[in-house]
Order: structure tokens, then sequence, then C-alpha cells
């Protein structure tokens, strides 16, 4: 059919309405709006630090508050002072605002001002380090008659301390040594004045669980307990007032605080969202104390403290208060009484054996006794509380978001009474920017998109053969803007079909069956035709709407465009709306409706969102939500795993959107909290070109010394992290060998390394793992050696299924967990299709019943299709046809340039055609010549395209995108980290390899695929030293991206490869039980 609802026009020109998802409401109103907003997109780096040792402790100082005196420096008026060093962290944040209420409060940190302090006059912030050689500290303590420090500023977390003891000991002991210190010369300066008393922060990790006080065996325990030693001698040798507060494990951090990594925070957060939860069985019992009592006990401690000091009462000694709840909880303990409360369908994870530690019995007598101070809230309560304002919190910020994000309804009005402006409506309002663009045009077919065609060269239809979002097959146009005058919303175009042979238009006269018929036409040809078109902005309407009215529409062809490169550098119109990357995120029917957007569909979740989790606040509150559900071992059995994949925000409380009819998956986000000691320190960057004596192939040695100076430990998930520690040797597995056909099929060539199609990661992984097989009886993983389907070799999955069954027990009963690779694109579905709809739907592809239990080893990683299951599957990465060049030419770290020698800023180069080729246009687009300028000079382009010298693209460029392919990702990705690019990541939706051990966020960079205008700029603005950073990371794991050769597989064993992060990830599902009621 032609396009759909189309008429013939008359003289004039036609009026195309361009759809963009918009609200009748908030069209109108910004019709009348003049006052532009510019769409903040940026990338969110936590600055990196620089120095020797500590040094990257001492950022630039701040000051943030009320007034300044004639010296430079806050004075409080009519309020006594305090000092609160670490006051950013979790604890201070709770406790400042209470401060406020009775003291003028001077906050000392080495972080930026949060907003919560920021704003009141009884709060002054200054950023600086309590260490030497920063000088806030010491001028803090001369310029102000402090009553009282409190000394929060120290390293807390036991994973953040045990990777560099020897630093954080100089933070937990050397800071408090420093801050005593300082007391002690503002004493010898102040003769007459007395010292402030000092609270010192401790932990009761200074206990180890079963023995005496001074042995404790974590890093974090050690460090703290030497800061202790240190406020006792000091405080006795230059006559300080000191209060050691030991706390117990706090929870009810609010999430804007919280640490993501540490355990309660890990679990409180993942039960409300449903995720895994990894806990120990062999960890120590955990002494729980809510936040709202720690807090009330460090009042309670400054009340004491002050009284003291005002009676005179200092006795220049330490005493230590415990403030605990007095009662221990394993953490399976914990885990279920979580679980119970909020009703979660959280898998869980326990990395131990059942071996708890004894539990060591705390008492709160003498916080009793001296500080009138004893624990209120029950624990039940308190994880009630917790589970609820957190699951509120995502309401709040679902609301927020809304409001700033999408048009007011009746449900959802605006805050002032007045509309937002939003910023895909301001950018899109300068539609004369489309002058130049290179475009798709679809139309609407009963609420559909349909592409347009014009494959003979003349004709061009929308018809009922849908072209899907990836639309290589469709027509291209470039717009040419005609007239010289701006309208808002609107702009007179003409269509030239891409390759020149002819422009878009109407025939004169010109009907074919009732409807309009679109053709190409040349410019000056001898059939008359209309070639000009109004391009206009109209409000979104709803498809009976539009069918309703047909005499207001029968002149308008109701389209949506695709739009893929223009002649500049940012804010291209109705890229904002993008159709396409939109439903390849959230889409699942297998086409593309025709109001599809990314807002579209946000602005809808974020209003389920908001419903959803305030009434499921309301419901934990009062403890209805509460269930206990049974736990079993097979993913199958899992509830909700069926459940279409929630839309994840990183800015969201708990990263994971849950609207009560969707299941979260863990996704990658920068860490809200870095662990202060893991700074990097780099040398000054040496200029292009340096060559200093005896540094192989003339570069610097940045890259070697950074990652000398590294643990490759540090680049992996915390979870991960924790698993490794308990658990360093592999699981022991089998190969089922003996079945059929076997001898043949491996004997097959395609299961060697080719020069194309490299699908043979399964030859490598099951070869190599035939080097360390354990007997069947023994194997707590038995692993089925299925080769995928290739020239001259079966895919025999039933018969090298049911050969197990038959010869090895417990196969058939369950007692043995079985595994096996897939290297096809489409992963569990044993089909093949060129774009994702077809998985989505469940019609095309869909996965093999017999693989219901079994732990799958897969290069695909599309989460929102059930050709991988996220909480099952493994993602490993596909084999790379350059295997053999990229380690002929990086064969060590000391062959891979370090980033700020390189001269290119940003590289790809591939095909076009397949999944992803509207990504992979956007990318090269040269965007008004954004990438031709140099990086450095006389280093060429910054950005270079579809070059023929892979290698020296790889060795001279800082990043290498990764555009989508058809399982989300290619084989380019390890080309790019083995040769130490940092990988761009685009495609969404999808799993990386080892996405549940690595953390992707410290080695690559996302970029959406609606921030593609403006690629060069977002990668530009990335300080040189994060660069580096993530360079160094990505050195220390790249081995994990390239198998071994096909002469010597047995190599994965001795190396961090393919096969040693795919069996330690497995080993973590292993260990999973999932829930299995409703």
């Amino acid at each position: 059919m032609r396009p759909p609802r189309t008429s013939l026009c008359g003289r004039g020109p036609c009026r195309l309405l361009v759809i963009s998802g918009l609200a009748a409401l908030i069209i109108v109103t910004l019709l009348r709006s003049t006052s532009p907003i510019v769409a903040g997109l940026r990338l969110r780096i936590r600055p990196s630090a620089t120095g020797d040792d500590l040094a990257f402790l001492y950022p630039h100082e701040e000051h943030v508050g009320g007034g300044w005196n004639w010296k430079g420096m806050w004075k409080g008026e009519g309020k006594p002072l305090l000092l609160v060093t670490g006051g950013a962290g979790q604890l201070g944040l709770a406790i400042i605002p209470r401060l406020s209420e009775g003291y003028t409060v001077h906050v000392l940190d080495i972080a930026p001002c949060p907003a919560t302090l920021a704003g009141s006059e009884s709060i002054i912030y200054h950023r600086g380090s309590i260490l030497p050689p920063s000088t806030v500290l010491p001028t803090l303590l001369r310029s102000n008659a402090f009553g009282g420090v409190i000394h929060l500023a120290a390293v807390s977390l036991e994973d953040w301390c045990t990777p560099n003891e020897r630093n954080c000991l100089k933070v937990n002991e050397g800071g408090t040594r420093s801050i005593l210190a300082q007391l002690d010369k503002v004493k010898r300066s102040r003769a007459s004045t007395g010292l402030p008393w000092v609270i010192h922060a401790s932990s009761i990790e200074v206990f180890e669980a079963g023995q005496e006080e001074g042995l404790p065996n974590t890093a974090l325990g050690r460090t703290k307990l030497a800061a202790e030693k240190a406020v006792v001698e000091l405080a006795k040798q230059k006559g300080i007032d000191a209060l050691v507060l030991r706390f117990g494990e706090i929870y009810g951090y609010p999430p804007s605080s919280a640490i993501p990594q540490s355990f309660t925070s890990a679990m409180f957060a993942n039960a409300v969202s449903s995720t895994p939860i990894q806990y120990s069985s062999d960890a120590p019992p955990l002494d729980l104390l809510h936040l709202d009592d720690a807090v009330e006990g460090v009042l309670a401690s400054v009340t004491y403290m002050s009284r003291r000091s005002e009676q005179g009462g200092v006795t220049s000694t330490a005493q230590a208060i415990d403030l605990v709840a007095g009662q221990s909880w394993t953490q399976e303990e914990l885990v279920e009484r979580v679980r119970t409360e909020s009703g979660s369908m959280s898998p869980v994870r326990d990395i131990g054996n059942h071996n708890p530690a004894s539990a060591t019995t705390f008492r709160n007598s003498v916080a009793s006794e001296l500080l009138g101070w004893q624990p209120q809230i029950a624990l039940q309560d308190g994880i009630r509380s917790t589970l609820a304002n957190i699951t509120q919190s995502i309401a709040t910020w679902s609301r927020e978001y809304r409001s700033s994000h999408c048009a007011p309804t009746a449900d959802f009005p605006s805050v002032d009474g007045r509309p937002p402006k939003l910023a895909p409506d301001e950018r899109n309002k300068d539609l004369w920017k489309l002058d130049g663009c290179t475009v798709n045009v679809a139309f609407d077919h009963e609420g559909w998109l349909h592409h347009l065609k014009c494959d003979d060269g003349q004709h061009c239809v929308s018809d009922g053969q849908k072209v899907v979002a990836m639309n290589w097959n469709s027509s291209v146009f470039v717009l040419h803007r005609v007239g010289g005058k701006k309208i808002d919303w609107k702009v007179r175009v003409m269509f030239e079909e891409e390759k020149g042979t002819g422009w878009l238009g109407i025939a004169e006269g010109g009907r074919e069956y009732g409807e309009t018929g679109l053709e190409l036409f040349q410019l000056h040809g001898a059939r008359p035709a209309h070639l000009e078109f109004d391009l206009e902005l109209v409000p979104q309407l709803e498809p009976a709407e539009r069918t309703s009215t047909p005499d207001r529409f029968g002149r308008h062809f109701d389209m949506r465009m695709n739009v893929l490169c223009c002649p500049s550098q940012g804010d291209w119109p109705l890229l904002l709306d993008d159709y396409e990357s939109a439903d390849t995120r959230f889409g699942s029917t297998g086409q593309i409706p025709f109001n599809s957007s990314r807002r579209t569909h946000t602005c809808k979740r974020s209003e389920e969102a908001v419903r959803y989790n305030t009434d499921r606040s309301r419901q934990i509150r009062q403890g209805t939500a509460a269930k206990r559900l049974e736990t079993a071992w097979q993913p199958h059995q899992w509830a909700i795993k069926d459940l279409p994949t929630c839309w994840n925000d990183c800015d969201s409380p708990v990263v994971c959107v849950q609207t009560g009819d969707c299941r979260c998956v863990p996704v990658d986000c920068p860490p809200r909290r870095d662990n202060p000691l893991l700074g990097l320190k780099t040398p000054s960057t040496p200029k292009a070109g340096y060559s200093p004596l005896g540094v192989h192939k003339g570069y610097s040695g940045t890259l070697i010394k950074a990652t000398e100076r590294m643990d490759w430990q540090d680049v992996l998930l915390p979870q991960a992290r924790a698993y490794l520690a308990a658990h360093p040797d592999f699981i022991k597995v089998h190969v089922a060998d003996g079945y059929e056909g076997q001898e043949a099929i491996e004997a097959a060539k395609c299961h060697q390394l080719q020069d194309t199609h490299c699908f043979s990661a399964d030859n490598i992984m099951y070869r190599a793992m035939r080097h360390i097989s354990v007997p069947a009886e023994d194997a707590e993983l038995v692993v089925l050696p299925v080769y995928q389907h290739c020239t001259d070799a079966d895919f025999l999955l039933h018969d090298v299924m049911n050969h197990a069954v038959t010869t090895i027990p417990g196969i058939n009963t369950g007692e043995k967990r079985v595994s096996l690779v897939m290297t096809h694109d489409w992963g569990i579905c044993i089909a093949f299709a060129w774009e994702i709809w077809s998985a989505r739907d469940h019609h095309t592809l869909y996965p093999d019943w017999i693989l219901d239990n079994v732990l799958v080893m897969s290069v695909m990683g599309d989460y929102d299709s059930p050709c991988y299951r996220p909480h099952q599957d493994v993602v490993v990465p596909a084999r790379t046809c350059q295997t053999k060049s990229l380690r002929d030419t990086f064969p060590t770290i000391e062959q891979i340039k370090p980033a700020a020698e390189r001269t290119s800023l940003v590289t790809w180069a591939g095909t076009y055609w397949g999944t992803g080729k509207s990504e992979r246009l956007r990318l090269t687009c040269p965007r008004g010549g954004a990438g031709a300028a140099p990086l450095v000079k006389g280093g060429g382009p910054k950005s270079n395209w579809a070059s023929w010298h892979y290698m020296d693209d790889l060795t001279n460029s800082r990043f290498c995108p990764q555009p989508r392919g058809i399982a989300g990702w290619s084989p380019r990705t390890n080309d790019a980290i083995y040769a130490g690019c940092i990988p761009v990541i685009i495609a969404e939706g999808s799993y990386y390899p080892f996405a549940d051990f690595l953390d992707w966020s410290k080695f690559s960079v996302k970029i959406s695929p609606t921030e593609l205008d403006r690629v060069e700029q977002i990668l530009e603005a990335i300080p040189m030293e994060k660069v580096e950073e993530m360079q160094a990371n990505l050195a220390l794991v790249r081995d994990a991206f390239i198998y071994s050769g096909d002469e010597h597989p047995e190599e994965e064993i001795g190396r961090r490869g393919p096969m040693f992060f795919a069996l330690h990830e497995a080993g973590m599902r292993m260990r999973t039980e999932y829930p299995t009621g409703q």
C-alpha cells in the first residue's frame, strides 16, 4: 500500500506532520515560549587524584556557608563552634543537621560539599584534608575557638581497606595523630584558653569474634585499633579530653548517602529491587545498630563532653564506649529477615560453607551509665523502616524525574503551575537545523511504523511488509531547507534520495487507488511534481484521534524521521526522541509503535513507579508486605524469570526503577562513592612521541608503572571479589566425552580459528577444561562439549544431553549441575535472525527447553530477550578472528601505547549494514568537521573512521566505540581492550562479557545512542588522569578477552583468561538459589 491516509495536495506545498511524542498541553504552551533549554548531556566522572602516596587526598580547598570574617575564615555568630572531620560521609550527613540546631558546625572533608549540607548558615563547609601538607586543618584550628572536634574522617569499609592496608593505616591512624598534634600546637599557642574535646569514631571491628581486644585479624580492625591507641597515647601526653565511640554495624542509611558496596546497604537495596543478595554463612555475626540510634548516641556524647568541659572535668584520658545493640545476627539470619519483611523475590547466594565465626557479645552498659543512652529501635522496626524509606525514595525520585522530563497531566501536574521546558522540545523547536541531515522516513500504519522504501528507483512505498528499525534496506534522504525565515516548530524542505536517484515528490494530478503516490523525480524533469514539503511538529495524538478527523488530517502525512547524520556537532533535532534506540531498549512487540520514544517509555514507567513504590512503602511499614518465599537451585523455577526487564537509571536510588510488573537486572554504574585509597598516581604526562632511553617501542613507562602499583582485583565487582577471596580455586568440572560422532565433530576445521566467522570459543573452552577434568562422581559441574553447527559439523545438543543423562549418575535427578558453551549470536535460541525483535516477541527465536536449568556460557547478552538469562547464564567473549595479530602486536603491556601518547581520540572500522546501522552512521557522521581537527599537533584528525590499518588504529586511538551488533556487541570489543583502547559502550539492554564479575565502569565509557551527535565533545571532556586510570584497569584484565591458540588450549589454565573468569562466575551462579513462590 501507499503511505496511509494521504491525499492529493493542491498547488501549494504539502505538510508533513512529524510526530515526536509530545502531549497536546505542552505543545500549546511551548509554542508561546522563546526561551531555549540547553540539554545537559555530560559524562559523570569522578575527579581522579594525583600525587605521591596519599597526595590524592588533598584536593583544592573551598568553603561553603555563611559569612567571612576579616581573617578570611568563617565565623559563627551566637552559637558554640564544633568541627566535624569527614562530615560528607554516611554518618556525618546524618549527624550534622542535628548538631546544627544548637551549634555552628564547621565541616572538613576531601569530598565536594553535599547538597544536603549547603545553604544552612549554621553549617560551614571546608574542602580539604586532615593530613599534611594540607593547611586547612591547622588554619581552622588556629582561627576558631572550637568547643569540640568530632573526628569521623577515616576509611570505614573492610573492602576498601583490605587492598591497601598501608594507606588505610595512614588515613585511620595518621589522620588521627595529625588532628591531635594540631590541637597540641593550638594549646601551646593559646596558653590561656582551653582545648576542644575530641570524640573519635571507631568500630567494634577492633575486636575479633571470639577473641580478646587487640587481636583483630581484619585490615580495618587493625587500622581502627591503631587509631584508638593513638588517641589514648596522645590524649594522655597532650592533656586532651577524648572519647572513643565504637559503633556496631550501622544500618538505615538513605540511598543518597549509603555506600552501596557495604553488606547491609547492598542487602537492603537488592531486596527492594529483587536482585541477587550475596552473603557469607562463614562471616562473623553482626551487631546491627540503626542509624537513628547511632545519631542519638553521638548527640548524647556531645552533651556529655560539653558538660564535662563546662564543669572542668577534663581528665586528659580517652575513654572507650561501645554504641551497640547488644545482640548479634549472622548474615544469613539478616538476609532471611530482610527478604521476609520486604516480600522480596531476590535470589540468594551464600559464598560461605556454614562455618560461622563465634559471636562476641557487646554491651552498652557504659553508654547507658555515662551517656544515658540505650538503643530504641528494635531490629524488625529498623528493617521495615529502612526498606520503606528506600522504596519511598524510589517513588520520590520517579516523581521528580517525571516532573522534569515529561509533560504534566491531571495526576502529575506541574510543580509551580507551569509546564517545564523539556530538553527534547527545546531542541526540536529548531527544525531548520535539519538542513543537510540524512534521515529515514517512516509512516503510521495502524499505530505501527513502516519505513519508506524506493526499491525500483522511482516508486516509494511504505507497505504492509514492515521494515524493522534496523532499517538497512529503507531509503535514506538528505533534507534541504527551502526559504530563509526560521520559524519555531516548522521548516520547509525537499527530500533528496541519498544516492542521487531523485527527489521525493507527488506528481501533479497523480493518484492511484485513491491515495497519493510518493515517487522520486528529477529536479528539472518533464513530469510536474510537488517537491517541497512543510515539516511541522505537532502534538502526539492517539490513533483514534488521528483517524476520527479526516478533514483535519486528510492532507497530512503522519510520520516520524530517524536522523542519521547532520552537518553540525550536537543539538540535532528529533534525536532525543529517536524511536529506534528507544524501542531497541524498551520494545518487545516485534514492531515499533508509532509513538515510540525514550520519553514515551520512561514517562509511563516513572508514573507506574510512583504509584507502585508509594503503595509498597506503606505496605512495608504496616507489615502487610511480609512473606517468606522458599528457594530452589533451579533457575527455571524463579517466579519472576519471565517478566520484562525494568528500566535502569544510574541516578535513581537503587538504579532499578521497579514498577511491580517487571524484573530488575543489575547494571554497572559509576560508583557513587569511590574508595579513596585507590586513587591512581599519575606521573607527569609526557608529550606525544616521548621516547625515554631503554623503554620498549619508545613509549613512556606511564602505563607499566600504573599497573605495577595496582591490583587486578580492584577491577572486580565487590561481590566477585568477595567470592574469589572465599573460593580462589576453580569449581570441579567433568567434561562428558564419548558420545557418538564426537570425534568427527571436533575434527572439523570450522572449530578452529578462521579468517572470518570465528565461532570457536567453545572449542578452546572444552579442550582447556579437559586438562582440569575430574571424575564425574567428584565433579560439581558437568560440562557437555556441544558444538554449535558449522560447516561439516552437526549440532547434537539433544544427543549429547541424552548421552550424559544415561552415563553420568546425578544429572537426571538434578544432583549434578550441567553447563555448555554457546558461541552463535543468539545464544540459547537455537536459530538465527538479523534483528533483535525476532527474539523479543517469542516468535522467530526461542530457547530450547532442554536448556531450562543448564548453565550456559554464551556470547549473547541481550537481557530483554529470552535468548539470554542474566540470572542464570554467563556471558563470555566471542573468539576474535584477530587473535593472532593481536598477540603478535601486543604480546605484553609493554607494547601497549599509553593513552597520553596516542594521537587519535576515537576510531572505528566496520560495515554499516545489518543490526546497528543507524548507530554506526551517527557515530561516523562528520558532524560539521568536529573530528577533523587534530588531537595533538601534527597527529592527524582526532576521529578516525573506516581506516584499513586496523592494528595501527588500535595502537594510536584512546577510545574505541562499540556500536550495537546483533548480540549487542561484537568481537571488536575484545580487540580494543587487548590493544589498550578504551571501549565506548553504545548498545543498551545488553550485558558484556563477565558482567557479574568485572566492573565495566572502571575501564569503559557509556554513551547513549541519542548522544552520538557529540561523541568527540563527550570524550574530550574526560580528564586525562581518568583516561589513564581506565586504561590501566583495562590492561590489568585484558587477558580475559582473548582465548589461547588452537595449538595450546591448556594455556588457559595458567592465565586469567576467558576460562578463568567463566568458571569463577559459574561458581557464583551455582551457589545461587531462586524464590519459587508467586
